[in-house]
Order: structure tokens, then sequence, then C-alpha cells
């Protein structure tokens, strides 16, 4: 069975009560450099994209471009997976497992020009917005409590985006944390020492959740849980005292999986939606040393509600999947929309490359190749399922060579 087997300890975070809070600094990730004239410019270069896929329509296809347009039409596409504002793109993430229930502020700003500074603007998922408490002072003592299901997909990631990001002057006017004290079900965790940059700014953890997630009703029926950031100190704003958090948002692992109605191949060659098998049902896979086919049999099928889908569009086929999800590819390689998800998460045999635009992706049951013209985000919530398999890493969904994935 290709599942990682996990101690039995369900949180990652019980018994911490006698402890002293370890202190964390961030890795810096991407610059949030944003603003209104980037908006617009973002918004020119997608009426571009527009035009150069009307022209790949009108010549026949992706192949039919020349090279300079091919090149531009798979920047298009990752354009596309992610709107200008968006924390989270490429059609699929962690938050293919829904995210947090609920995010609760002990203050917010009260409205100003039409403008809402919740706390739920800090896990939107969008630069354009911040939670700005609402007290007087500097806001030391604020906090933000997330709430997680007993189901909620594990987190191995905490993103903070610090200060009021949607441009450069809202973030010098107003003040920003300095130091969070980060709480696991109200119990001190760790303390999360805050650059004053306006780039993402990462803390990795070992899996934070319910790790026994082979029983579904078992797991279902435990509490709630909860994750709490206490503002402790704030570098001063340029004009305000207010204090702001663009956003706390998470990456993590349990959410790869193909939409409702794919149609894996089964062991004698007929095709069952996804949703339909069951353990101890028998489908195909493919040996690619022997380049032949082979009956496996399923030893669980994995169901999660996602926020968001990637479609990915082939000459003639297309399939409907999480972004972190390999198909094998005609280089011999693996490849997924989100190669760095699948890289990071999962235990991979080699590098999982990265699937765009004129990728080929293998039919093992035609033993040729189909290529990919674009891909489409669609948004959720949406049923997704998964398989394991006994002996194999691989199975066939809508006719091409999809992989398994181990957690690490």
């Amino acid at each position: 069975m290709y599942r990682l087997l996990l101690l039995p300890v369900c949180f990652a975070f019980l018994n911490l009560s006698a402890q002293t809070p370890r202190q964390m600094n961030p890795k810096l990730g991407e610059l949030i450099n944003k603003s209104t004239a980037g908006e617009q410019a973002y918004q020119q270069s997608l009426q571009a994209c527009t035009l150069l896929m009307e022209k790949a329509d009108k010549a026949g296809g992706y192949e039919k471009l020349n090279a300079t347009d091919r090149k531009k039409l798979e920047q298009c596409e990752e354009m596309e997976m992610k709107s200008y504002w968006d924390a989270v793109g490429e059609g699929c993430s962690w938050y293919c497992g829904g995210g947090p229930d609920s995010v609760y502020a002990s203050s917010s700003l009260a409205p100003q020009s039409g403008i809402q500074y919740d706390g739920s603007n800090a896990h939107d998922l969008s630069y354009k917005t911040a939670w700005v408490e609402g007290v007087p002072g500097n806001g030391v003592g604020e906090y933000l409590v997330y709430r997680f299901s007993p189901t909620a997909a594990r987190i191995t990631t905490i993103k903070i985006v610090n200060g009021y990001v949607k441009s450069e002057k809202a973030w010098r006017d107003n003040a920003r944390v300095k130091k969070l004290k980060m709480y696991l079900n109200n119990k001190p965790f760790a303390i999360l020492n805050l650059q004053d940059v306006r780039n993402e700014q990462i803390f990795t953890f070992s899996p934070i959740g319910n790790a026994n997630r082979d029983d579904w009703e078992v797991l279902s029926a435990k509490p709630a849980w909860t994750m709490k950031f206490e503002i402790m100190e704030v570098y001063k704003g340029a004009q305000l005292e207010d204090c702001a958090i663009s956003e706390i948002y998470f990456e993590g692992i349990d959410v790869h999986c193909f939409g409702a109605g794919t149609g894996v191949t089964m062991a004698n060659g007929s095709l069952k939606p996804i949703e339909e098998i069951r353990k101890g049902d028998w489908v195909m896979s493919y040996d690619i040393a022997t380049q032949s086919m082979k009956p496996v049999a399923v030893t669980r099928l994995i169901e999660k509600q996602h926020a968001s889908l990637v479609k990915i569009v082939l000459d003639g086929k297309e399939i409907t999947c999480t972004a972190d999800h390999p198909f094998y590819t005609a280089t011999g390689e693996w490849a997924a929309v989100n190669a760095s998800k699948a890289n990071a998460y999962y235990l991979q045999q080699v590098n999982v490359k990265t699937l765009a635009a004129g990728t080929k992706l293998f039919v093992p049951a035609e033993k040729r190749f189909y290529t990919v013209q674009h891909m489409e985000k669609i948004k959720g919530p949406l049923p997704t399922y998964t398989l394991e398999l006994a002996g194999a890493d691989n199975f066939i969904a809508n006719g091409l060579l999809v992989k398994t994935e181990i957690i690490k």
C-alpha cells in the first residue's frame, strides 16, 4: 500500500502547556509589490492574451503557432491561473481541502469610505484587503482566531503578509506586526518574529492537525481545533497607529484529488467514475519499465471537498484535478501544474516537472501522447476523489497516466 504510516499521535500540539513557546524567524518569499497601476497593466496583459488565444484557435491549435507565440501563450496560462490580487493561484493549493471554517478577530477598525477591515480580510486570499485592529493604541494584545474542522487538511506552512500591502503608501502609513504569539487550542506554541518588509514571511512546521486519517467517521467525530495569532509588538506606522495584517494563510498536505466524474480504467478494461470505486475493486495500472498494463487492487477511496481545481484541456481530452497531481509525459518524467507543491509535500522517486501548455501527456491504451492546449481555473466547493493502491504507484484517469502520491 502506497501510504506513509504515521505515529499514533493525533495532533502535533498536544501536551505543550508546560513548554516555553519557541522563537521562530521567517524565510522571505515573494515581494508583494502591488498597486492600482499594476492592476491596470495586468488587465491589459490579459487582454493581449485573449487575442493570442484567438490567434491559436484560428491557426488550428497551440502547435501551429510560432515559437515566440507559444512561449507567450505559456506565460498567459500562468497569468490566467492567478488574478492580480490573489494570494493563492495556480488552480489549486492546500485550500483545495477547504481551509478553516471561520476567522474571528478580537476587534476591527470601523469601515471607512466603504472599505471593510474585518478579521476575515486576513484570510480572504486577496492582497487588496487587510485586517486592521480597532482598539485605541497600537493593537498590542489584539488577535485573530482561525477555527478548523477535525477533517481539515494538515498544515505544514504558515505564510504571513505583514501590514497593508495594497500599496506602498498604505503599507508605510499603517503599523505592522513585529511579533505574533501563536497558540494552538489556546496553548502557546510559538513566537513568530516578523520582519518589516512587504514580502511573504514563511514559517515551516511539522504537520499540524489530525494525523490519523484512515477512518473518516472517527476523524469527523473529533472536536474542532483553533489557531490564534496575538499581536505582541509592532513597527510604528508613518501616519497611523492602527496595525494591519493583509494575510495569514497556509500550505500543507492531504489535498491532491480528481474531480467527480473522472473515468478510471478498471482491470477489465471498462471505465468507472472515480467516486463509485470502492476498496477491493481492481483498476488498471501501467508498468513503465515493461510498457505494459497490469491490474492492481484499490486499498482506499479518499473523498474531499475542494475550494478550487484546475481543468487541463488537451487535444481531444480533458481532466479536472488539483494542481499538484503528476501526469506522465513524453519526456519520461512526471509533471504537475504546481510542481513545487508536488515536490515539497509528497515523496517522489524523481523530481516532478512543471506542466504547461504544450506538455505532452501519456495515454497508455493508445500508447501515444496528447498535447495540453490550455488550463482553466475552476472554483468550488467541489467534491473530489483519489485512490490508494496496493503494489502500484499509478492508475489511468480519463485515459491519462496519473501518479499516486505518498505523503512525506
